[in-house]
């Protein structure tokens, strides 16, 4: 099932977040772990791809051992930056081999051996450069694509985010996922800024529960993202019942 189906029904929806082993050893922990979740039959369930497609073997092989032995809807990850088109293209057949018609297509983060390197030799700079190459095939995978409620850290400002933002979902973006938010306040005042750029496909809010006293710090610190100081008292006090 595409992810668009299930939101299009407008009930209440649950997915939940993985992260494949960056080592082989740690495989059968981890999936272990994924098929404890998949367990509960979330809405779908999404697997992440590590920078650079270091993961990416194992990206396909949790995806599919969930949608297979669960039947619950799986979203690959799919990084471009610094990979060629055909490393990319044998991505996305082996995705399309094992019957999984849900990419997330992202950029990627770029590592501090990507950032020495010389863009200008690249296959993929931006997301958008795979969105456009994913929707060659047609409507045959259902795309999803970032997005980012307290501005990308490359971006100038937000109106230039969004006008980014608005070129990958013309591309061929049928949903966007957030970058965590923490702020309602801070959701629904980008939303409003979306349909208002007539970005109209459904926006996927990122949640990440706080299970540690210093998760909130590092996120301010590391991803420049907000929490507001009663989030953060509530959390630290929970913590320590």
């Amino acid at each position: 099932m595409k992810i668009t189906d299930i939101l299009n029904t407008r009930n209440m929806s649950l997915s939940f977040e993985v992260f494949p082993p960056k080592k082989e050893a740690s495989f059968e922990s981890v999936r272990v772990a994924t098929e404890e979740i998949a367990g509960y039959r979330p809405s779908f369930m999404s697997v992440t791809y590590g920078a650079g497609g270091g993961t990416s073997r194992f990206t396909l092989d949790i995806a599919k051992n969930i949608k297979e032995k669960f039947g619950v809807p799986t979203l690959a990850h799919l990084t471009c930056v610094s990979s060629s088109k055909q490393t990319v293209h044998e991505q996305i057949d082996a995705l399309r081999n094992a019957d999984i018609k849900n990419i997330m297509a992202l950029r990627g983060d770029l590592t501090p051996e990507l950032e020495k390197t010389d863009r200008s030799q690249w296959d993929y700079c931006y997301a958008v450069q795979l969105i456009r190459e994913l929707k060659e095939y047609g409507d045959e995978f259902c795309i999803g694509a970032a997005c980012y409620p307290e501005i990308h850290p490359e971006s100038k400002n937000q109106k230039e985010d969004i006008l980014h933002l608005k070129e990958k979902v013309d591309a061929g973006a049928d949903f966007l996922t957030t970058q965590m938010v923490f702020d309602n306040n801070l959701f629904f005042n980008f939303m409003y800024k979306l349909r208002e750029a007539g970005v109209t496909v459904p926006v996927i809010p990122g949640i990440m529960p706080i299970t540690k006293e210093n998760v909130p710090s590092n996120f301010q610190v590391h991803s420049c993202l907000s929490v507001s100081r009663v989030l953060w008292t509530i959390s630290v006090r929970i913590l320590h019942l």
